[in-house]
């Protein structure tokens, strides 16, 4: 029963009267419409956000139906159709460089999740084994202790039973109470000796720790690998200016794309889709990518000890090939391939 209800009871017995039936329902008909106001007033809501969300998506549609009709209309025409063409191969492109680059780096960090995995449970062998080798060690001086004890035990209990006559009285006595001190002493490197057992079984039985994720040393060392090979596919693609041009396809519209005369455009055509073969048959060269990031680990600033990834302006640049003058680009600061979608962070 609620509060308002018991108060509109309390008031009606000070009144002098109890409720009725009638009272009863009537006030039943009123907190049902209380509560169908509330229901009427949420779906009310719910209508209204329902109705907000469905004319963004109009908008959003018709959006997307206006851009269509312009790259239909812009398509229709004779003179811009090879030029689009070069700028769809050329994301084609795009896309397939970055994903061959996100694979690397997770393929990188699955690998490398897997070495410091081993490490932690070797490192947890070594420990546990010579955590285990301590206690043997205790477990071999009891049970030394045992042996001996037993042994003294049983040599006193021969000698004891060789004392005979009335003469010997004392010093049946004196080995006697040597004989009962020394069973307190087995007794207790007994219960030492299940205490060792049961504590190596114990340290046995432990189980490894959790793997709580790549270390940053190891995070740091897979993004280096990541943004070296990002270097490589850029060299790869950097003849007639390929990874470049792909990378422009992504900061522009189609519409403001130009390749040059038709000939050019059906040249670039070709060499973009040359360009997508060979990436995706391209084998990694692990001694190279292990050069470069060498040489980005020598330069390489974090802003703080936890930090990941590298301050890109602290990306050394390579030396520009013989016979060529242009410098390679910083693939962290220009964010080739999506670079950072293949780091670990």
């Amino acid at each position: 029963m609620r509060l308002p209800e018991k108060l509109r009871r309390l008031a009606l017995r000070l009144a002098g009267r109890e409720p009725s039936i009638e009272d009863e329902r009537l006030f039943a008909l009123f907190r049902n419409r209380v509560e169908l106001k509330k229901e009427l007033t949420a779906l009310d809501d719910e209508r209204h956000r329902l109705l907000d969300r469905l004319k963004l998506q109009e908008g959003a549609t018709m959006r997307v139906e206006e851009q269509m009709a312009s790259l239909e209309q812009y398509l229709g025409r004779f003179d811009e159709g090879y030029k689009s063409l070069a700028y769809y191969q050329l994301k084609a492109l795009w896309r397939v460089t970055c994903r061959r680059l996100e694979q690397f780096g997770a393929e990188l960090a699955r690998q490398q999740k897997d070495r410091e995995r081993k490490t932690q449970l070797a490192e947890f062998d070594r420990a546990r084994r010579e955590r285990v080798a301590l206690v043997e060690r205790e477990l071999i001086e009891a049970r030394v202790l045992d042996e001996q004890l037993h042994a003294e035990q049983k040599l006193a209990r021969l000698k004891l039973a060789s004392l005979k006559g009335f003469w010997n009285y004392f010093r049946r006595r004196g080995l006697l109470d040597a004989i009962q001190a020394r069973e307190l002493r087995i007794v207790a490197a007994s219960d030492q000796i299940e205490t060792l057992v049961a504590q190596i079984q114990a340290i046995e039985a432990e189980p490894p720790p959790l793997f709580e994720g790549l270390s940053v040393e190891g995070r740091r060392a897979v993004n280096l690998a990541v943004i070296g090979y990002a270097e490589l596919l850029c060299d790869r693609l950097a003849p007639g200016g390929l990874a470049e041009l792909a990378r422009q396809s992504t900061l522009k519209r189609v519409f403001d794309a130009n390749y040059g005369t038709q000939q050019e455009c059906q040249a670039l055509m070709h060499q973009a889709s040359q360009a997508v073969v060979d990436i995706e048959r391209m084998s990694e060269d692990l001694a190279e990518i292990k050069r470069r990031s060498d040489r980005l680990r020598s330069s390489a600033v974090y802003r703080s000890p936890e930090e990941t990834v590298p301050n890109p302006n602290s990306i050394a640049p390579v030396e520009p090939q013989a016979g060529t003058q242009r410098m390679a680009p910083n693939v962290l600061l220009d964010e080739y391939w999506e670079i950072h979608n293949a780091l670990v962070r």
